[in-house]
């Protein structure tokens, strides 16, 4: 290889590894939650699973599918407080969604096309939750 190959080489590595970095999840607050979602791919979901222990709140979307069941990204998520407040509402960047929440009973909900699932937890100081929503293909 010449030296001018070797170069445009170089920089093409270069670029994708910034594609790449930038493309992890990262940490996002709004009022008194913050949240991380992603999950696509090993080098996210790897990132999101080490992470999980950092947030009391861990949520998991699923479609039911055959021959096997599928991740789900772009699920709406809600989160309202016992007042009814809502508290977080924005779409996952993928499968997982991690929430650090102030400790209270919340009431989650989950939409993906059209499709509405809902839950009530609460949020306990060193506690950790994994909650799996399915929907059907």
């Amino acid at each position: 290889m010449n030296k001018r190959t070797l170069l445009a080489l170089g920089a093409l590595l270069a670029a994708a590894l910034a594609m790449n970095a930038s493309a992890a999840p990262v940490a996002v607050t709004k009022g008194v939650a913050t949240y991380m979602s992603g999950g696509i791919g090993q080098d996210e979901s790897t990132l999101i699973q080490q992470e999980a222990k950092n947030y009391p709140l861990e949520l998991e979307f699923v479609i039911k599918a055959s021959p096997k069941d599928e991740y789900a990204a772009d699920v709406r998520v809600k989160i309202s407080d016992a007042s009814n407040n809502v508290v977080l509402d924005t779409v996952s960047n993928g499968p997982f969604f991690l929430a650090k929440l102030p400790a209270g009973s919340y009431q989650l909900t989950a939409a993906k096309n059209g499709q509405v699932k809902e839950r009530k937890i609460a949020i306990t100081p060193g506690s950790h939750q994994h909650i799996m929503f399915e929907w059907q293909e």
